[in-house]
């Protein structure tokens, strides 16, 4: 069970210390605890994901518009 909340932890994008840290509230708080730190650390990590999503679409739309300028200059 661990290893999945581990690995489920990665594919949302959280540092091993955050899901380190989130997994001993576990252990020295128990199970209430440890949702509320959850729903704290998703909302971060939402925020953040949100953010590079922005940037990614940027990204993408100037690429798109580079490529379709060279595109046109080639003929």
């Amino acid at each position: 069970a661990r290893m999945s909340l581990i690995l489920r932890g990665r594919r949302f994008g959280f540092s091993l210390e955050d899901i380190r840290h989130w997994l001993l509230i576990f252990e020295h708080e128990g199970t209430e605890a440890q949702m509320r730190e959850w729903v704290a650390l998703a909302d971060s990590q939402l925020v953040e994901l949100a953010e590079q999503k922005q940037q990614l679409e940027e990204t993408i739309a100037e690429l798109q518009t580079l490529r379709d300028t060279t595109a046109e200059t080639l003929g």
